[in-house]
């Protein structure tokens, strides 16, 4: 039997990062379009199913981002949950230079400004509903307004790297 050993957290973020890291989440871009130009911003720390009625959902944004204040400025925004194939589109619309992140990048924009991904695992319309502090980022409560689910599988970022979904033989009915 293997022990497990619990460690007082003593500050150290590297280590906390690194735990962090063994939880499997999805990745989430929110954009928009506003003030003439397209805004994204990726995140890893999404959450769906916070509440059915209303419908909400959740994610945690950097306090230091200021791409967050440009989206949220926005009022309606899109979320596309990347899927398969996706991860290098990631770090193309997280990339430091704003300018070129939507370069080739495949995109339908409705007519509030929110952008959508092609070919994503899921889209969402949202707008925001509490923002609260949590630390050194903010924790933000977003209700959706549209939805919709692509054909793609939903891309999985564990281990600081990009995953997919592995099909397993179903034992239902068996």
């Amino acid at each position: 039997m293997t022990m497990i050993k619990v460690s007082k957290f003593d500050g150290d973020s590297g280590i906390v990062r690194d735990v962090f890291a063994r939880f499997p989440s999805g990745v989430a871009v929110l954009a928009t379009h506003s003030r003439g130009e397209k805004h994204a911003l990726v995140a890893s720390s999404f959450m769906v199913g916070v509440s059915l009625n209303p419908c909400l959902v959740a994610v945690a944004v950097q306090k230091t981002s200021t791409t967050w204040e440009l989206i949220k400025d926005a009022g309606v925004f899109g979320v596309s949950i990347f899927g398969k194939g996706q991860g290098d589109l990631t770090r193309k619309l997280a990339s430091k230079d704003r300018a070129a992140r939507f370069n080739e990048v495949a995109i339908e924009v409705d007519d509030s400004g929110a952008i959508f991904i092609e070919d994503a695992a899921m889209w969402l319309q949202c707008s925001t509903h509490i923002v609260s502090e949590a630390g050194d980022h903010w924790l933000i409560i977003l209700e959706v307004k549209k939805l919709g689910v692509g054909e793609n599988e939903a891309l999985v970022w564990h281990g600081r790297k990009f995953r997919e979904l592995a099909e397993v033989p179903s034992i239902v009915g068996a």
